[in-house]
């Protein structure tokens, strides 16, 4: 798997650049690619379309899925006890 600052940068994107195509703001994919914020999963999706591809081949992006899904998980397993 690969990080999403390497994807962008084989796509010769800057933070910036990438940012409008996604239509966020810079520090959204700054903060993402710094480990310091864990991304919606809209923004996944924003960010996964601008550089056309999967969401799941991309380290954060797959982080920012299973932690959507964890709660869920636990809501069901709450409900059967």
């Amino acid at each position: 798997m690969v990080s999403l600052r390497v994807v962008r940068t084989e796509r010769l994107l800057t933070i910036r650049g990438l940012a409008q195509q996604a239509g966020v703001v810079p520090s959204t994919v700054y903060l993402i690619e710094a480990g310091r914020s864990v991304p919606r999963l809209s923004v996944v999706r924003r960010l996964a379309a601008a550089l056309e591809i999967d969401p799941a081949a991309v380290d954060e992006f797959r982080h920012a899925i299973a932690a959507a899904q964890a709660p869920r998980a636990t809501q069901r397993s709450r409900r059967t006890d």
